[in-house]
């Protein structure tokens, strides 16, 4: 999940279970009485965003493959979370008494910082990417496969009621608050629209629609009869809770309806398949591509499980076994990759004097173009890797594909 989500879900359980409730007309924080409210929030989101701070390890160390060797690996394990835990609330209790700021009890601190240290790896444990939760005692990489890195839902669900608890705290600003939310956070729906179908994701009027609809059920709704005002903060915080509770059900839910649509399609096909699996796709968990591994090459399905759309399929065939294929498997880097890859796909062709071999991980394709363009001509997938040979074998280049060179 990204991290800006994680914060969003952090701060939002800190509100929710470890704050006071601020009432309606409640003073602003610099005329409240000093609590340890503000560092039991900010402990909570902290803690939620703290694991992606190894996404900062491979530039330090210019390590190209730590995307995939790093992320999610120590800072992302149960194993190591009573350590870090620990570790952060004994730095957050320094530090906030040297700032002199009111600080939960100890005890409470390394609760606070294990539950969003908790938070973080669960839900990136629910996305298709891998996390290695159990490291350092083992290295391998469970994925749930339930929603993508990035779903406009779950950050909503998370979002959404806090600024309701910020809109309705002054009931004579709530009207005014209300409806600039509901138009800023509506007219934002509108605007990303144009971004994210330039990356060939679905992404409709009835999707934006849905947007406005949810922000008024928030935002402008609760204004008659002044509902609103009558809720605290942690009452609108644990209704997001429920939200995000309800949404990650659901997405689990789409995913055994996904996984099974898939192996039905393999059932009557006949596809003699050796690994099978549902991956979610943006922009939310309605959207899955289907994954069927065979001894001859990989089917890549697409469909909307709430749509009436045939499933769209593809087949990638693996490139007939060469020298070249052999010797790229023997490098390091790919076979770091190909530990990371779960649906590796192979491609084999000659550039004039240059013989390349590229390797996708089929997860992270992405939407289709159109039909009958299934790669995207110039396109390069998110996760490739590719060694370029001179014709007796020795390596000219290895990494990343430049652009324009993915067929």
């Amino acid at each position: 999940m990204d991290t800006i989500t994680h914060g969003i879900v952090g701060a939002l359980i800190g509100k929710a279970f470890f704050a006071d409730d601020l009432p309606p007309n409640a003073p602003s924080w610099h005329e409240r009485p000093r609590s340890a409210d503000r560092v039991a929030i900010i402990s909570a989101t902290l803690g939620s965003i703290f694991p992606d701070i190894d996404v900062f390890a491979g530039p330090l160390a210019h390590n190209s493959m730590a995307m995939m060797t790093w992320h999610r690996n120590i800072t992302h394990s149960l194993v190591m979370l009573p350590v870090w835990a620990v570790l952060l609330a004994l730095l957050t209790g320094l530090l906030a008494r040297w700032l002199r700021w009111p600080s939960p009890p100890f005890p409470t601190l390394v609760l606070i910082y294990a539950v969003g240290l908790g938070s973080h790896v669960f839900l990136d444990l629910i996305t298709s990417f891998g996390t290695m939760i159990w490291s350092p005692l083992d290295y391998t990489r469970p994925a749930l496969d339930w929603l993508f890195i990035i779903d406009l839902m779950l950050t909503s669900a998370a979002l959404v009621p806090q600024l309701a608890a910020w809109a309705f705290r002054l009931p004579e600003q709530a009207t005014r608050r209300a409806i600039i939310l509901w138009a800023i956070l509506t007219g934002t729906a509108v605007a990303i629209g144009p971004l994210v179908r330039a990356f060939h994701v679905p992404y409709s009027m009835n999707a934006i629609l849905l947007a406005g609809i949810f922000n008024a059920m928030f935002l402008l709704l609760p204004l008659r009869r002044g509902v609103g005002t009558r809720m605290g903060r942690a009452k609108w915080c644990r209704v997001g809770i429920a939200l995000v509770a309800g949404y990650l059900a659901f997405a689990g839910g789409m995913h055994q309806s996904a996984l099974a649509r898939v192996k039905e399609f393999a059932d009557e096909m006949h596809i003699d398949a050796t690994k099978i699996a549902a991956i979610p796709q943006p922009p939310s968990a309605v959207f899955w591509a289907g994954m069927i591994e065979t001894p001859t090459g990989t089917f890549l399905l697409q469909f909307d499980q709430l749509g009436n759309e045939p499933v769209r399929f593809y087949f990638f065939s693996d490139p007939a076994p060469n020298q070249y294929l052999d010797a790229a498997r023997r490098l390091r880097d790919v076979q770091t990759f190909l530990w990371f890859a779960r649906f590796p796909v192979y491609r084999y062709e000659e550039r004039g004097d240059e013989r390349v071999v590229q390797i996708t991980d089929l997860r992270f394709f992405g939407p289709t173009r159109q039909e009958g363009d299934v790669l995207g001509t110039g396109t390069i997938a998110n996760f490739a890797y590719e060694v370029v040979f001179r014709p007796d074998g020795t390596v000219i280049s290895s990494g990343r594909p430049k652009p324009g060179t993915a067929n």
